[in-house]
Formats: C-alpha cells, sequence, structure tokens
C-alpha cells in the first residue's frame, strides 16, 4: 500500500506525534480550519508503527514515519531493524523518524544510542529516506556519527543549534525546523539568530505536537499551533506570513520526496 505525499497548498507541520494527541479527532479539525493539512507523525518505538498506520490510512494528511527515539534505544525487539525495513518498504512515502542522539534528558548510554542511529540512519539511505533527527547536548556525537554516514535528508527537528553550525550543515541537504521554542524562548539571543541565518530553501516548521506547547508542560500543543509558531517565525526573518508558508510548503517537497525542482 502506498500513501501519497500529494504537494500540499496550506501548512504543512514537519515533525508531530498525533497518536499521542488526547483529542486527535478535534485536534485535526482544529488544524484544517486553520489550513494545516500535512502532518508528518513521527514514532518513538516499535509499538507506535501500527498506529500512525491506522492514522494514515484514515487521513491522507498524516505522513508515517517510522523510527526509534534515543530515549527507547535501548529497549527494543531483536528484530527491530529488520521490521524497520519491511515497514518502509510497505511504505514507499514514509520517513524514518525520530531518531537522534540526547546527551541530556535521558540515560540510556550514548554508545547504544550511536548503535542505534547508525543503523536508522543506514536503513534509510539504503531506501532512500529522509530522516527526522533529535540532538539535546549531543552535538559532538552527532557530528562522530555523520563522519560515519550522512543522511541522504536530514530534518534537524526543534532546532536547537547556533547560527554557526547551521553554517556548517549547509554542504549537505539538512533542513532546520522550528517549533514552539520560539515563542516560549522568546528572548534566547542564540535561538533568534539562528532562526535568521537559515537559509529560505532550508526552513521548515513544526509543532512536536503534543509536546512543546508555548506556554509549557502543563499545555497540549496541537497542529493548529503551527500558525502562532509561524507568525513568530516570519516576523524574526522580516517576511511576511504567506511569503513563509509558500516557502516551507516547497521545501517540505524537497525534504519528502528529494525532489530537486
Amino acid at each position: 500500500m502506498r500513501i501519497s505525499s500529494t504537494f500540499s497548498t496550506g501548512w504543512s507541520d514537519a515533525h508531530a506525534h498525533p497518536q499521542a494527541l488526547s483529542s486527535l479527532k478535534g485536534a485535526l479539525e482544529r488544524a484544517a480550519t486553520f489550513g494545516v493539512t500535512r502532518i508528518l507523525a513521527n514514532t518513538s518505538h516499535p509499538d507506535e508503527w501500527d498506529q500512525v498506520v491506522f492514522l494514515a490510512q484514515i487521513h491522507p494528511g498524516i505522513l508515517p514515519q517510522f523510527g526509534v527515539h534515543p530515549w527507547r534505544s535501548d529497549d527494543l525487539p531483536e528484530n527491530w531493524s529488520t521490521r524497520l525495513t519491511e515497514m518502509l518498504l510497505r511504505f514507499p512515502s514514509a520517513g524514518v523518524g525520530e531518531i537522534g542522539l540526547d546527551r541530556k534528558l535521558t540515560e540510556v548510554p550514548v554508545d547504544v544510542q550511536l548503535d542505534v542511529f547508525r543503523e536508522q540512519v543506514r536503513i534509510a539511505n539504503q531506501l532512500h529516506r529522509p530522516c527526522s533527527v533529535h540532538v539535546v547536548g549531543a552535538w559532538a556525537d552527532l557530528d562522530a556519527a555523520l563522519k560515519v554516514a550522512w543522511p541522504e535528508r536530514m530534518l534537524l527537528h526543534a532546532y536547537s543549534g547556533s547560527a554557526e553550525q547551521v553554517k556548517g550543515f549547509l554542504a549537505h541537504p539538512v533542513w532546520f525546523s522550528f517549533g514552539g521554542a520560539v515563542i516560549r524562548q522568546a528572548n534566547l539571543e542564540k535561538l533568534q539568530a539562528a532562526v535568521r541565518v537559515v537559509p529560505d530553501e532550508r526552513i521548515l516548521l513544526e509543532t512536536d505536537a503534543p509536546y512543546q506547547h508555548p506556554e509549557g508542560k502543563d499545555k497540549e500543543q496541537e497542529p493548529a499551533g503551527l500558525l502562532r509558531i509561524a507568525e513568530r517565525v516570519a516576523e524574526l526573518r522580516g517576511v511576511a506570513v504567506d511569503a513563509l508558508r509558500r516557502q516551507t510548503e516547497e521545501n517540505m517537497e524537497r525534504f519528502v520526496t528529494g525532489w530537486a525542482g
């Protein structure tokens, strides 16, 4: 079965977890009202993969991403990588995510994380799929992993690096996605500088719903919250909101499909 990635005339949420929303039906209705028509549905473990398949079959705007999050990389069945390959072969439009490396928010040993990360990048490259990557306090580890193999297309989800680091990635097919932190950390000069320096053709927007609500952990983020994020990013970059929408939609198509036009 093929799940299509039809070009969107609305907004695309580059990274979310709709399977974890407390009221998916209501959240998707509100998203549609605000023009959010495409959502990349990231997973953290094989026990979520069938959930996003089910959602994608019911809601064409949800595109499944199959992956193992670094926080759960020490709790995997023996056949996880074989099953990941099988899922990606079943769904030719699916990406690999959420994968990554984290030294701050988990006690999973980094060597375990690296083994799982590298295997997922290997599979993604073998099947020419994009990767959505989580990096928290582990930029040196990511650099080490990338010396072995770069993903063919990589999204740095909820980008938290510096403007200088952005420049170091630009020789490769890397996109930078910004979410609720642009509002929650509105006075953080490092984040503002990164938002401003990302080239037009490399920027994407995300909610990470139901996580990373701009007003804190006590509130559940939704894909509809993308417009509030877009307004702030447009303000920081000095562009019109609709111009940002057109640009990020074109960027999303390149990230998802590898389209080079």
